[in-house]
């Protein structure tokens, strides 16, 4: 009986083995160059500070240089109110509007539309500045035994979804003037929640999306706590449209598919709403957001 045993043990054993070493063979995947596209990147807001528009051409997926800029580009905005903001190149790629004194695109309920000539195309482009919710406060605490950080200082904003389903947002955040800008430090709501699903309308935004304010470390555990007596943090809402969201929901995925293993997403571009006149499709989205702001040290 003993000799039957180590035999089912060998052959459970053996094909374990060869399936482990089956999984180290290298799949080299071969890419086919498509054609090159502008992108455009056009996330404008209602504050009174220099609105840019960074114009680029595609590159292949494993390309890890910098983009190429589209230099020569006609760049203009027309407002619902009757206002035209025309950007002029102000280096390479980059066209920028700056007002006069506080003077600001427009206001919540205002539509905008971009109109872009380039390499012989015209691009097109809409979008309606939503209102936003006001950051409540900004809050911190010392805590100990966090599961993901050592001891000390944390944050969290506080603030309440618009009345009416379907507002989405961008929250962003800043350490001492940095903006945390990590993969996974996109922070996006839909309502007070994650997406349309949850149905959190009207609500405080729920906590992984008010604590998203502490910079998430490059190492686990981490050997500093988030912030320390002394620092500044500042929170900013845009709102933004359902289809910048959605926009942003596939960017951060996209990015984060090297840690999602076999579930990682199928690579594709993030389907914007940037239209051409002649069928080449563009890439990029077009958005224009009201703001609000909140700002504290640590003490």
């Amino acid at each position: 009986m003993a000799d039957i045993t180590d035999h089912l043990k060998t052959l459970f054993i053996l094909p374990f083995i060869f399936f482990v070493f089956a999984c180290e063979d290298v799949v080299d995947v071969q890419t086919a160059d498509a054609p090159k596209q502008i992108v455009v990147d056009a996330w404008l807001t209602n504050q009174p500070v220099r609105q840019e528009i960074k114009l680029t051409y595609s590159q292949p997926y494993f390309n890890s240089d910098f983009a190429e800029p589209a230099t020569g580009a006609s760049v203009e905005i027309m407002s619902s109110t009757g206002k035209q903001f025309f950007f002029e190149e102000t280096s390479t790629g980059i066209y920028s509007w700056t007002g006069a004194s506080d003077e600001i695109l427009g206001n919540p309920g205002d539509q905008f539309e971009l109109t872009i000539v380039l390499d012989n195309q015209t691009l097109t482009a809409s979008s309606t500045m939503f209102p936003v919710p006001a950051v409540d406060s900004i809050r911190q605490e010392y805590r100990e035994d966090e599961l993901s950080g050592p001891d000390g200082i944390y944050t969290q904003f506080f603030a309440r979804d618009l009345p009416g389903l379907g507002n989405t947002y961008w929250i962003k955040s800043f350490k001492n003037g940095e903006y945390l800008n990590k993969p996974e430090e996109i922070n996006l709501a839909f309502d007070a929640g994650f997406d349309g699903g949850s149905q959190l309308d009207g609500l405080i935004f729920i906590p992984p999306i008010r604590e998203l304010t502490n910079p998430i470390p490059d190492d686990f555990p981490a050997d500093d706590a988030p912030y320390q007596e002394g620092d500044k943090i500042r929170v900013e809402i845009h709102s933004i449209s359902l289809e910048a969201f959605e926009f942003m929901s596939m960017v951060r995925d996209q990015i984060l598919n090297g840690s999602n293993t076999i579930f990682a997403f199928p690579i594709a571009n993030s389907q914007g709403n940037i239209q051409s006149d002649n069928q080449n499709n563009a890439l990029g989205v077009f958005c224009v957001s009201a703001v609000s702001v909140a700002e504290r040290e640590i003490n």
